[in-house]
């Protein structure tokens, strides 16, 4: 028979091994998330630029 100390030894072990799986995992999907935050950056400013390339009253002689 296993006593309470090593059951509630086992679970602890247990849940410090899942709590640094998901930390690792969220480390992971942080860079994914700054990366992805990143490109959109990009994007917007493109089509921001475009739109202002592309106005009419971009090409208007002041």
């Amino acid at each position: 028979m296993v006593s309470w100390l090593e059951e509630l030894e086992r679970r602890e072990a247990a849940a410090r091994e899942k709590a640094d799986e998901l930390g690792a995992r969220i480390e992971e999907l942080t860079g994914h998330l700054a990366e992805q935050e990143s490109v959109l950056s990009r994007l917007e400013i493109t089509r921001e630029t475009m739109t202002e390339i592309l106005s009419p009253s971009a090409h208007e002689v002041t």
